[in-house]
């Protein structure tokens, strides 16, 4: 068996070659137990407790010898003799017991709360597709044993699949991740995403428990050989007199992201990062476009023309309690996160940004499920352009940026207001609801099948139109604001997570999403 040190400097190498990610390999339990199969093979997905046959309290003098006062409480109280896991073929013993807050010794209840958040925590991972806890009776009187029984998951999958034709250029993206590397619970990635004139790649390597510890620590390198479109409508650029759809913008990009993650209070984890960007953009001498009635210079984006650098420390907190992480029914997940970016850290951009981002699933029964999705931002000075909100992140008419590209010029004008003159602001908002209708749920090829619909509003602005009157505009029209809605399947795969969505549709269709889209 390797040890996680050189687990960690195989998969940084790997890394650093920029190979793709590496076949399964089978690294054995460290304990006996951790080889076993589930004993059961149709434990239910849902957590359940089985108390001990004798289930008198704990004996005064067993709570004397473990040091813990004795309590009162309903719930018969047990010490913890042993922790046993079963199922784990690939994942280390030692990676799945990071994500259980209980150790031998200490003294619990049936009901403790600890039990269904390691629970919740194994799903998190994504190493697992069924987890099981059930008590059984110890050796003595007022003992139990913990078993934690695992179906896994197959780690190695395809994200950031997408394909489409914009009324611009096709375009298509797709990534390939081991999400525990040997069974370490190390996490390698590659994505890559390419269209005319556009190409950018993604690699990163993360340990969310770096060689055994409480501290996390992730590494993320990437490039993009780009060009964005800018302006409203008629168009000049460079003093022509002729006008255009817009005007290009062309920029390269190579940087470095990496920091580190504690968790506290069992489910918030605290993250720090530091971010470096070099940045060679080919920024237009001068621009025009008509806007708000009237003719005003084109923005492009912030950026420096020629070479710039973007030095920036990002900090955060999140919360996820959420039942399941890729088809949850239930619970939440909340994240606060602020970037800070100034000429003390090197940087040519000066600028904070803050967001604030919550999903709250509401069971219905049965596996039906409506999301909350709350999300605002706000971001002081002048970030470029790619660090901005974009209208495509909130609209399904309107094609989403892959690894931070974008492929389209279109704007959404469902309610004709002003947000079609919006495209990269500074201040953002989105309230969503979605309903969940679980489909299928299986142990084969395929482990679950979503249908969903939704439906969102959402208001994207600059901080200098909120001080002016929108001209052109007037009642409600001046506010930047329009509607969103998708309907669809997820289908959560061996391979992979896939979403199949009339926005999906449009991307392929690009004169049916042009449509939608005004």
């Amino acid at each position: 068996m390797i040890s996680r040190t050189k687990a960690l400097l195989a998969a940084i190498a790997l890394w650093m070659a920029c190979a793709a990610a590496p076949a399964a390999a089978l690294a054995q339990g460290e304990e006996g137990d951790g080889a076993e199969e589930a004993a059961d093979a149709g434990a239910p997905e849902i957590a359940w407790i089985e108390e001990a046959e004798d289930s008198s309290p704990l004996l005064e003098e067993t709570l004397e010898m473990s040091g813990v006062e004795s309590q009162q409480s309903k719930a018969p109280r047990y010490l913890l003799q042993k922790i046993v896991v079963k199922g784990n073929k690939k994942t280390m013993r030692r990676v799945l017991m990071q994500y259980v807050d209980m150790r031998p010794g200490e003294v619990f209840s049936a009901n403790d709360p600890r039990l269904e958040l390691a629970r919740y925590r194994l799903l998190a991972t994504g190493y697992f597709e069924r987890v099981s806890l059930s008590l059984k009776r110890g050796d003595r009187l007022g003992w139990a044993v913990l078993v934690i029984r695992v179906k896994e998951r197959n780690t190695i999958v395809i994200k950031d699949l997408m394909i489409g034709f914009s009324e611009v250029t096709p375009y298509g993206s797709i990534g390939v991740a081991e999400n525990s590397f040997l069974g370490t619970g190390i996490q390698v990635s590659g994505s890559v995403v390419g269209a005319r004139d556009q190409f950018g790649y993604k690699l990163s390597i993360a340990d969310d428990h770096f060689l055994g510890s409480d501290v996390g620590l992730h590494i993320e390198g990437r490039y993009a050989d780009a060009v964005d479109f800018f302006g409203h409508e008629r168009i000049r650029v460079d003093s022509s007199d002729r006008s255009r759809d817009y005007a290009l913008l062309y920029y390269k990009r190579a940087g470095l992201r990496a920091g580190t993650g504690y968790t506290l209070l069992l489910d918030f984890n605290f993250w720090l990062d530091y971010r470096f960007e070099f940045v060679r953009a080919d920024v237009p001498a001068a621009g025009s476009h008509y806007s708000f009635g009237e003719r005003r210079p084109i923005e492009f984006g912030h950026l420096v023309p020629g070479n710039s650098i973007l030095s920036s420390i990002l900090f955060g907190v999140a919360r996820d309690t959420r039942d399941h992480p890729l088809l949850p029914s239930e619970g939440s997940f909340s994240e606060l996160g602020v970037e800070l970016s100034s000429e003390v850290l090197g940087s040519n951009y000066e600028f904070s940004k803050f967001t604030v981002t919550n999903d709250t699933h509401f069971p219905l029964g049965k596996g039906h499920s409506i999301r909350l999705g709350l999300f605002a931002g706000f971001i002081m000075g002048d970030a470029p352009f790619y660090n901005q909100f974009f209208v495509g992140d909130f609209s399904s008419f309107v094609p989403t940026r892959l690894l931070e590209l974008n492929f389209s010029h279109l704007q959404p004008r469902l309610l004709d207001t002003s947000v079609q003159e919006m495209r990269y602001e500074d201040l953002a908002g989105a309230v969503t609801l979605e309903y969940s209708i679980p489909f299928y749920r299986g142990q084969g090829m395929v482990y679950g099948v979503n249908g969903f619909l939704n439906f969102g509003v959402f208001a994207l602005a600059s901080r200098e139109d909120l001080r002016t009157d929108p001209q052109g505009y007037q009642g409600y029209e001046v506010v930047p604001m329009d509607l969103t809605a998708n309907l669809g399947v997820k289908i959560d795969t061996r391979i992979g997570v896939f979403m199949v969505s009339v926005a999906n549709l449009f991307r392929l269709i690009p004169k049916v999403g042009e449509e939608m889209a005004k």
